[in-house]
């Protein structure tokens, strides 16, 4: 979930201005053909080197930990730097730590939605109203027309949700609620839907951009409804048969998430109140995987070779959107963009201490990004922290 941040448009901006350019690598020998990257781009040579220089400069900057990490054409080798602390008080930073994706993750809801799409269970102009029917009553006539497609791709003109106040109208709504609250999180999902559909909408639906955290739990909660199983389950399932392994609960290995509105106010982050905390894991579907750098990159690979045209593993509809999104787009997790003259995929994401940026080429050369254990937002509502993470990545790619 991307959490306090306003950055977004800013991000964009900043990318489209530029218009002039699996092994951890650590212990691991390169793999099968990745010396042809080194080959033809003889600057991978020193790749490691670069990526740690950008990690130190950023810990320079006040970030507590960070990770630079790129992959090529070949996507057999990941080239890793990493720089500063799992802790304030802990032990250096090595790169194998589990990071908070938060909206990072949003790409693999749309997939999983895209995978059940192609399995017939719900269609792209599927309407939210048909698989909660509930929501015919509660819902904003305004949303009565509302897809699937519109949903993932922030066309629904449901609200965003990411500011502590939401929590606080989710609180209250939840004391108007005459029954029990559900014992389950798809059940809990589906109120979040409930609420969320009858708040009023933020723009145009069907045609407005906004970004909304909601449109990918109402989507969530169809997916449930439509083959019977809770989305952790579902989500799961499908990443491990593609060999990646997405977990929601912090993991032992994970580092630890700070959060400061600048570098000298940092803190470890604080926990969401425990009545809350049931009402937060229901929001999964906009983005809550831990996830390690090597594994995050692994699902990279599979977009890098659906865009080279090469045999993968993500659902054929979704590889084909992302293959043809224009600059300036959003779709499916993604948004489309362009650096240094050459077309690419972004996101980023924030929440619970921790921040990440991705760039991927939108031919699949390369995929560059950054994640670090340091969530930082100035009272204007822009972070210190996407700041460097957008200069660094921006720094790598105009080599």
């Amino acid at each position: 979930m991307c959490h306090l941040i306003k950055r977004r448009a800013a991000l964009a901006k900043t990318l489209l201005t530029l218009t002039g350019a699996l092994c951890l690598a650590a212990g691991l020998s390169a793999c099968g053909g990745a010396e042809g990257d080194e080959l033809r781009n003889p600057i991978l040579l020193t790749e490691n080197q670069a990526l740690r220089e950008r990690a130190d400069a950023s810990v320079a900057e006040g970030l507590v930990g960070a990770v630079y990490a790129s992959q090529q054409a070949s996507t057999e080798k990941l080239y890793l730097g990493a720089a500063g602390k799992s802790a304030v008080a802990g032990p250096a930073l090595q790169g194998s730590e589990m990071f908070q994706l938060a909206s990072l993750s949003k790409s693999m809801t749309a997939a999983l939605l895209a995978h059940w799409v192609e399995q017939g269970r719900l269609r792209w102009d599927s309407r939210p109203a048909e698989l909660l029917p509930e929501l015919a009553a509660l819902q904003q006539g305004a949303y009565a027309h509302v897809t699937l497609a519109q949903l993932l791709d922030h066309r629904s003109g449901l609200p965003a949700l990411n500011e502590p106040a939401d929590l606080e109208k989710l609180a209250d709504y939840l004391q108007t609620r005459a029954e029990p609250p559900p014992a389950t999180e798809s059940g809990r999902r589906r109120w979040l839907a409930q609420w969320a559909m009858s708040l009023a909408p933020a723009a145009k639906p069907g045609q407005d951009f906004v970004y909304s955290n909601a449109g990918y739990i109402v989507a969530g909660a169809m997916l449930e409804a439509a083959t019977g199983q809770d989305f952790a389950s579902l989500l799961r399932q499908w990443a491990e048969a593609r060999g990646l392994r997405p977990t929601w609960l912090k993991p032992a290995q994970a580092a630890t998430g700070y959060e400061g509105a600048s570098a000298a106010q940092l803190q470890p982050v604080s926990e969401y109140p425990p009545e809350l905390q049931p009402w937060v894991d229901a929001i999964k579907p906009a983005g809550d995987v831990w996830m390690s750098p090597a594994d995050y990159a692994r699902w990279l690979a599979e977009h890098q070779r659906a865009l080279q045209g090469r045999a993968h593993q993500l659902p054929p509809a979704y590889g084909q959107r992302l293959r043809e999104l224009k600059t300036g787009d959003y779709a499916l997790g993604w948004e489309g963009s362009q650096i240094n003259g050459r077309k690419a995929l972004i996101h980023s994401g924030a929440d619970k201490g921790f921040m990440g940026l991705v760039v991927l080429e939108q031919d699949g050369r390369s995929a560059y990004f950054a994640l670090s254990n340091t969530l930082g937002v100035r009272a204007d509502g822009s972070s210190w922290v996407l700041d460097s993470l957008n200069r660094g990545l921006l720094q790598l790619l105009s080599r």
